[in-house]
């Protein structure tokens, strides 16, 4: 999924209120029957609006005849809350009972121009407020908070509900750093992801932590080991810090939660007796290639319904499909920016030429959480009444009182937006899926379910879960992949990894991942041979990963076939050059067998590379060097 974050005004960021909810709805009630008659077949009619108050908020209810699919948004200047749902219509003569508090006004608008067609219902408010969304059966909740009171003349606000991390304290060992975020309190909503090396920027453990506050906080820290430096950036109603690191491939690391913060470990490996299974084992930690294989299923779609296996399969795919939406997704947060640079962004994610009417101009103010870019786009369009026509993997955007006529040569007044860069990018491919089998559906809710409790740190129930998930999708070479990554990076079980590693690769035999997780587990178990097998089995197509390659050459080493290890740094440097990993390889390795001047030859480069060597590593190669008899 691409994230984007372009730098903005300060500003106070309020949970769910600058976010987009995409509900993904997989279960749709068949047949229902609205006064005694038949309703069309997949059709919402919208049979009421209501409101209630509260002492802390406003509740709307959007009543339908069906299941809907929707979307809620927040949007400014004037404030306002939008629902937008899909292909239903409103009843008529339909009065809708609002407002409960006369500061709120309702406004509904069909947009026939998006397929299918969208029902809209706009919430005027004089300030943007904090808002939630769910659904109950066939409504729409709406949670709007109140304003705030005054009390004696004097105003009183809603105490923040946002804690403070105060400090980063990082505490340097031999074989360890520690980097804890010390809180006024227990940090229980959090995430964290790894980006890797793109051009000049290092690999890089991204950590979002929800609903903190960090003005204290130096916005960078180096710190010099295999932790380079933490930097540290608002993030929507909270903070990111990003952890750097000092070379071209990523420190291992576990996040574990504190009494009042949390804590990151990252390992410090020992250079001069690196233990090769510890090498083989942290090339492929956190390796997000095997993440991003899972379908994505939103925690929503778990419902306990008994409806029939028809019903339910029609459900997903239109599920799948909401709106006609189905590209990749994305994150946004845009705060007054150029229309042209929200085009730029679109582009990098889309791969798509983007050409905009140079009468095209203004800003826009927009956050929308985990949507299709096309959707996205479509709403950008909507809210600057802007028309798109697309052709040759092309998106002419122009406004809608303005025609545009497909030329052999692009017009003077277009500009074409390209070749722009977009910074920490991770993308996140969703293939449409037809003619879903029930018991496929119910393995994607229990995969759904699986991710959650990953995302809480609730491994071994994870995996179980995923295990369950699996006996219904017992086709799926990437589930099996995931299971297997799971016993061996997070739980450390090689037997388990190799045992689902090998399911995967009996589905897909192309599978090179799967085969490089069967090869780390059977080299961390010591047998040789068989390894042997499958690292020849994940180096066998045409472009070997980085990954399996550098883990044959540390196995290769590690067993002592220095010559055979050579050949894979070699290949390795063919296909994408050389890092400070692969050269510190061939320099160890050359050393080991008796060939001083070809390994001080490496060394030598290795200083003169211009790669952030840690200190350690530096002082050990100058000395290596210096005691070289050809110097």
């Amino acid at each position: 999924m691409y994230h984007f974050s372009l730098p903005a005004p300060q500003r106070l960021h309020r949970p769910l209120s600058y976010g987009l909810l995409f509900c993904i709805l997989c279960i749709l009630v068949s047949s229902p029957v609205m006064a005694g008659k038949q309703v069309e077949k997949g059709k919402n009619i919208i049979t009421a609006i209501t409101s209630s108050k509260n002492a802390k908020s406003v509740i709307i209810t959007i009543k339908g005849t069906i299941t809907p699919n929707y979307t809620v948004y927040e949007l400014f200047k004037p404030a306002r809350i939008v629902v937008d749902v899909a292909d239903a219509t409103v009843a008529k003569g339909l009065v809708p009972k609002l407002p409960a508090d006369n500061s709120i006004q309702l406004k509904s608008s069909i947009i026939s121009n998006t397929k299918p067609p969208l029902s809209r219902f706009t919430f005027l408010m004089p300030e943007s407020r904090q808002f939630s969304a769910t659904d109950r059966g066939n409504n729409i909740i709406i949670k709007i908070n109140n304003r705030d009171k005054k009390v004696s003349g004097v105003a009183t606000k809603t105490k923040p509900s946002a804690k403070a991390i105060k400090a980063i304290k990082v505490v340097t060992n031999p074989g360890e750093t520690r980097v804890q975020l010390v809180a006024s309190g227990k940090l229980s909503s959090y995430h964290y992801d790894v980006l890797g090396k793109k051009g000049t920027t290092p690999p890089r453990l991204v950590i979002d932590v929800n609903n903190v506050t960090g003005d204290t906080l130096a916005r960078k820290l180096h710190v010099g080991t295999a932790l380079a430096d933490i930097r540290v950036a608002n993030r929507g109603s909270g903070l990111r810090f990003v952890l750097d690191s000092a070379t071209d491939t990523l420190f291992p690391f576990q996040v574990a939660p504190l009494k009042n913060g949390l804590e990151i470990r990252i390992q410090e490996s020992d250079r001069k007796k690196a233990a090769a299974k510890d090498e083989v084992s942290d090339i492929i930690l956190k390796n997000k290639t095997i993440e991003t294989q899972l379908p994505i299923i939103d925690a929503s779609q778990e419902k306990a319904v008994n409806i029939n296996a028809k019903s339910v399969a029609s459900s997903m795919k239109d599920a799948f499909n909401f709106a006609g939406y189905n590209k990749e997704h994305i994150t946004v947060d845009f705060y007054k920016i150029d229309l042209h640079n929200v085009f730029r962004l679109l582009r990098e994610v889309s791969h798509m030429n983007i050409i905009v009417d140079d009468s095209v101009s203004g800003s826009l103010t927009l956050a929308l959480n985990d949507v299709p870019w096309d959707f996205a786009l479509d709403i950008i369009l909507n809210l600057k009444d802007l028309q798109k026509e697309e052709r040759f993997n092309t998106i002419v955007i122009h406004p809608k009182d303005k025609s545009f006529s497909w030329p052999k040569r692009a017009e003077d007044n277009l500009s074409f937006e390209a070749d722009e860069t977009v910074t920490e990018q991770e993308a996140i491919l969703i293939k449409q899926l037809q003619n879903i089998p029930p018991s496929v559906i119910q393995a994607k809710q229990l995969i759904s379910k699986a991710k959650q409790q990953e995302k809480h740190e609730e491994i071994e129930n994870a995996i179980t879960t995923y295990q369950k998930a699996f006996d219904k999708w017992s086709d799926n070479s990437k589930l099996a992949n995931k299971i297997a990554s799971l016993y061996l990076v997070q739980l450390k079980q090689n037997a388990k990894a190799a045992f689902y590693a090998r399911k995967s690769l009996r589905i897909d035999p192309k599978n090179y991942n799967a085969a490089l997780i069967a090869a780390i587990a059977y080299a961390n178990m010591r047998e040789n041979k068989t390894a042997q097998q499958f690292f020849d089995k994940a180096t066998s197509n045409k472009r070997p990963s980085r990954e399996a390659l550098l883990s044959y050459a540390a196995f290769s080493e590690q067993q002592k076939r220095y010559a055979g290890a050579l050949k894979i740094l070699y290949k390795y440097k063919k296909l994408y050059g050389e890092n400070l990993a692969s050269m510190i390889s061939e320099g160890r390795i050359l050393d080991k067998m008796g060939k001083q001047d070809d390994a001080t030859r490496v060394y030598k480069s290795i200083l003169l590379s211009g790669y952030r060597i840690p200190l350690d590593l530096k002082k050990y190669i100058k000395g290596r060097v210096a005691l070289s008899p050809s110097m």
